[in-house]
């Protein structure tokens, strides 16, 4: 684990910041309407990428820079922290995009990851089903083999952005005699394509962020599969490391901005004719959710060093993504106890609080992650 930067980590960090100081954007700025918005972030990673600062260690020929993942840290950890507004694509760039540079053909990786990169086509991830989010094995979408393509019947939920997406990479059972972790095929279909449904689901913050969506006789052509036919297990899992690993990182620095918002509020804050930050509870749970952040920090430190090392993200992710949800849940409860009656009427707090309920679900419940970690990381028995 490396906590020092390298001389061109601190070069690529001062190119972030001259990008930003030039007013690049603010995300004070971003409208309010939820289908205005994407398109003001679609813009947004327009403009990131063209300055090339949107996945830089992505390969030259696909339209990244060749720059090692250090690099593509310091990037999106310099973003987070002058809180530049979030990319739309963060699904074809840090869980789909991947698993393409990885497993992707010649064609697949020329065809997708550019128009991933600028913004100009959206992805979103056809992975969870009703009765099958935490047992992901249990899926019950089909994609039956007709020669020339695939035929895809099934149902997706809690898929983010897909009202607004061009593709979904689609975990489908071509093998109905096969194991449950075999016989699954990634596959890639156009959200355009007939038979397919996309039913928003409005959340508790008021935003309708994830979807319902619905293959009904939904033709995939052959050539849009990732990897080979039922290899599609291994793949998913390479997809999903990469979603809890990295990202993780980038996010710890986000609620770092956020904590040191929320102390600054308390310290301005009066309640009772006393400032807020003198109340024993409000200043214990501030410290604690300083400690959780820094565990964090430090755990997502160790795993991007360690994918630095193999090339790729391992079983650590778990950890990461346990620590996570710890620190959103952690803040978010702090973040109501330092306002108090004002998160009333404080939207972007109510928005951390509800959002971080959720934390322990999304990505991967927290049970199944003490799961990987039990039986893969420490070798104990399955229950």
């Amino acid at each position: 684990m490396r906590l020092t930067r390298s001389d061109a980590e601190r070069r690529i960090a001062e190119e972030v910041h001259s990008f930003l100081s030039a007013g690049a954007a603010d995300a004070r700025e971003l409208p309010e309407e939820f289908d205005a918005r994407i398109a003001w972030l679609r813009e947004w990673q327009r403009r990131l990428h063209e300055a090339g600062l949107v996945n830089v260690a992505w390969p030259t020929e696909h339209g990244g820079r060749g720059a090692t993942l250090g690099e593509q840290m310091v990037v999106e950890q310099e973003l987070a922290r002058a809180g530049a507004p979030e990319l739309i694509g963060v699904v074809g760039l840090g869980v789909v995009g991947p698993s393409i540079v990885a497993h992707g053909t010649a064609e697949q990786k020329r065809r997708w990851l550019p128009k991933i990169l600028s913004g100009e086509e959206i992805w979103c991830q056809g992975f969870s089903e009703p009765g099958a989010g935490s047992d992901l094995a249990a899926l019950r979408t089909v994609a039956e083999d007709r020669g020339d393509h695939w035929v895809l019947r099934g149902q997706k939920t809690w898929t983010s952005w897909a009202q607004h997406a061009t593709w979904c990479a689609v975990l489908a059972r071509t093998d109905l005699e096969a194991a449950a972790h075999k016989g699954i095929s990634y596959l890639v279909a156009d959200m355009r394509a007939p038979g397919i449904d996309v039913r928003p689901l409005e959340q508790l913050t008021g935003e309708p962020e994830f979807s319902e969506v619905y293959f009904d006789e939904v033709a995939v052509p052959k050539d849009q599969i990732i990897g080979a036919p039922n290899a599609g297990w291994s793949i998913a899992m390479h997809s999903l490391a990469h979603e809890r690993g990295p990202a993780v990182a980038a996010r710890a620095v986000k609620l770092r901005v956020l904590l040191d918002r929320l102390i600054a509020d308390a310290r301005r804050l009066e309640r009772d004719g006393r400032p807020v930050l003198e109340d024993a509870e409000v200043r214990s749970l501030l410290a604690r959710t300083h400690i959780q952040l820094e565990v964090l920090r430090c755990q997502s430190a160790r795993t991007v060093g360690t994918m630095i090392a193999k090339g790729r993200p391992g079983l650590e992710t778990s950890i990461d993504k346990l620590q996570l949800t710890r620190a959103e849940q952690l803040l978010g409860d702090t973040a109501l106890a330092v306002l108090g009656p004002a998160a009333t009427y404080a939207p972007g707090w109510q928005n951390v609080y509800l959002y971080s309920r959720a934390a322990s679900i999304y990505g991967g419940t927290s049970q199944v992650q003490k799961n990987i970690i039990a039986e893969r990381i420490l070798g104990l028995p399955r229950s």
